[in-house]
């Protein structure tokens, strides 16, 4: 057993002592970051593909939609030249270039390649052709949906600054820009208390709400009443034309949002969110909707 007298007589490692350390913490971390570049490049693929298929899955479920349905995918993109911005919706088929007050500057059909799985991303920077000083920058995307070739409704994608980091939803609403329903895809909100913006008792009293009803809503610290959450709870048991029917008089009732308890900053990020995701889109689609 060494005695402090001879720890502090210790020799300091030489130089070569030293090097051969260095060396070997190298070695080490280059194999470590071998091992999981490869485990990475070897998961990765598998990843995006289950997070695809779970929004398809979302995305059906949320417009009602079959199995033989459509689902088509819009990206819109940004891009300014100098004090001029530029706006780009990509389509299944055709990209679309709109200055900032949306007046078409030019349609693009999309190339099979890109349309069946190629990198949109790439060929609309290809399009844009924005100098070394300009960023064309992804900005979002929503859904379209088409049962038996008429329009079924949208999803759109949205987020919103929550009690600790970004929320983010799919917003269900159909051609005429009324509500369908909501999902929280993603978030960190507090467990038991700001998690519960993912239940169906707080999320599903934004379904079957009109534009204008989402317009002005509000979120209140009022209790939820029993009877009210009992029906929230039950709209996914039935079918949505069924519940909108049973429970016309409850949401004439309540036409705000109530908040979840010990919660109201979360409660009040999904209701912005949904508020301005909502008014966007219908202000986007008045300008693209027919080219596309």
């Amino acid at each position: 057993m060494s005695t402090p007298e001879a720890a502090v007589n210790t020799a300091p490692p030489t130089l070569r002592e030293m090097a051969q350390i260095a060396i070997g913490l190298t070695v080490v971390c280059l194999i470590a970051s071998i091992i999981l570049g490869g485990f990475y490049l070897w998961t990765e693929p598998a990843k995006e593909h289950n997070v695809a298929a779970r929004e398809q899955l979302l995305i059906r479920q949320l417009l009602a939609l079959s199995d033989a349905a459509e689902v088509g995918e819009v990206r819109r993109y940004l891009l300014w030249r100098g004090t001029n911005l530029e706006v780009f919706y990509l389509g299944e088929s055709r990209l679309v270039q709109l200055d900032a007050v949306g007046n078409v500057i030019a349609t693009h059909d999309v190339p099979p390649e890109t349309a069946t799985g190629g990198d949109a991303d790439a060929w609309v920077a290809s399009v844009a052709e924005p100098s070394e000083q300009q960023e064309l920058r992804y900005v979002g995307r929503f859904f379209t949906g088409r049962e038996k070739g008429v329009d079924a409704g949208f999803v759109i994608e949205g987020k919103s600054i929550g009690f600790k980091t970004w929320i983010r939803f799919f917003l269900a609403i159909d051609p005429d820009f009324n509500l369908l329903g909501i999902e929280i895809i993603e978030h960190e909100e507090d467990p038991g208390l700001g998690d519960q913006i993912a239940e169906p008792y707080f999320k599903h009293q934004f379904t079957g709400r009109s534009f204008d009803d989402i317009a002005t809503i509000e979120v209140t610290k009022d209790p939820l009443p029993n009877e009210w959450r009992d029906a929230l709870e039950a709209l996914g048991e039935a079918a949505l034309d069924d519940w909108l029917k049973q429970n016309a008089g409850n949401l004439a009732a309540h036409p705000d949002i109530h908040a979840i308890t010990g919660a109201t900053i979360s409660s009040v990020a999904v209701a912005d969110g949904v508020k301005r995701a909502l008014a966007n889109f219908r202000k986007r689609m008045e300008l693209v909707e027919a080219h596309l």
